[in-house]
């Protein structure tokens, strides 16, 4: 394998060399060294707010469309005269699971913005002149709708915060009137571990215009690969248990979802069905890797038992046979982020040297 680039500056490069931000008179000069993007921005000053972006869905089919919860933070200096990228963890974990070996959930205040964000991205990218999107998957936490594991509600949820930052959706405050993306320059990049890193591979094989690159780690390229082998099922009724795990409402809510998951999901024979080609993502009802415009950053492990290897392989070969830009990092270890890999604390994405975590370099260049 060649020299391999940390994800945390492939998606800084993409986002910010190709797209200058605009200068502002009060603003800090946006400035790169070394290939990185430098922190000039105040995070203690940084934009706290939240909106909800209507999708193209009625998963819970209560006659409206489900909004998407979408919490963000971006540098104070951002506008319609700074326009900054983004960058978007979607996840149905904030609020049952949380993120991370530590299970970091969001904390917010009284007016209901998010005032701890989980994991480290917010902390990086904001004083680097980045929007950080804490989005909520459809059918968890503060979003409306069911979560379908894979499904529409999954994919079309993501696209429609891409759609929205690009003016081709619709969003809206707590109090109904319209919130406009006016602070970005439409250009984002998705990243997540595990469903996270799902959610991203599944919006870029939308072809959503706006998304740049994704970040998929240890992520899920085919539900059916992720629950069967050959045939073989893995767990019976897997995709109601789990969307029921991420919905901390009322059960009752989402019943009907979940039992017409089970009726649809083919246990009985363990076949290949139309129930698991709307969650694929390679040759997909939905998405399709044929359609993927992103530039794409690959993080699996070998030894990984949660999203098996065969995920991250037959994803990769379906990106390098239709020459998408990529990157792949694999490493030996089980189902965790490069943040948490054992030994790497101390370095996270970047490259330890000399045999320990005190030393450490960041890749700015590789092919």
């Amino acid at each position: 394998m060649s020299q391999l680039r940390p994800a945390l500056f492939a998606v800084a490069l993409t986002l910010a060399i190709a797209t200058p931000a605009q200068a502002a008179a009060a603003a800090p000069a946006i400035t790169v060294q070394n290939g990185r993007t430098q922190p000039v921005f105040s995070y203690a000053d940084a934009v706290r707010e939240h909106v909800y972006v209507e999708s193209t869905v009625d998963s819970d089919l209560d006659g409206s469309l489900d909004k998407v919860r979408v919490d963000i933070i971006r540098p104070k200096e951002s506008g319609p005269s700074l326009r900054v990228p983004v960058i978007i963890d979607e996840s149905p974990y904030y609020d049952n699971s949380g993120r991370g070996n530590e299970s970091e959930r969001k904390v917010y205040d009284a007016a209901g913005n998010v005032t701890k964000f989980p994991l480290f991205y917010d902390n990086y990218f904001v004083p680097r002149g980045y929007a950080v999107l804490n989005v909520d998957m459809l059918g968890t936490t503060r979003s409306d709708g069911c979560p379908d594991v894979g499904g529409k509600a999954d994919v079309l949820g993501g696209k429609a915060v891409i759609d929205w930052l690009n003016g081709r959706a619709k969003a809206f405050r707590a109090d109904g009137t319209p919130a406009v993306a006016d602070w970005t320059t439409g250009k984002s990049a998705m990243i997540g571990k595990s469903y996270d890193g799902t959610l991203a591979n599944a919006v870029a094989a939308t072809g959503v215009e706006g998304l740049k690159t994704i970040v998929p780690i240890s992520a899920i390229s085919s539900w059916y690969k992720y629950q069967r082998s050959n045939g073989v099922v893995y767990n019976y009724d897997y995709a109601s248990w789990l969307a029921n795990y991420v919905d901390t409402d009322p059960e009752a809510k989402c019943q009907a979802v979940r039992d017409k998951m089970d009726a649809e999901d083919g246990d009985a024979t363990g076949d290949h069905n139309a129930f698991w080609a709307e969650r694929d993502y390679i040759e997909g009802l939905l998405a399709d890797v044929s359609k993927v415009r992103a530039s794409v950053f690959v993080v699996h492990t070998v030894n990984d038992l949660n999203v098996k290897p065969d995920n991250f392989s037959a994803w990769w070969k379906a990106l390098a046979d239709r020459h998408v830009p990529r990157k792949i990092w694999v490493g030996q270890t089980q189902h965790v982020d490069p943040f948490d890999f054992e030994g790497r604390r101390g370095c996270g994405w970047t490259r330890c040297t000399g045999g320990s975590t005190t030393g450490c370099t960041a890749y700015a260049t590789g092919s």
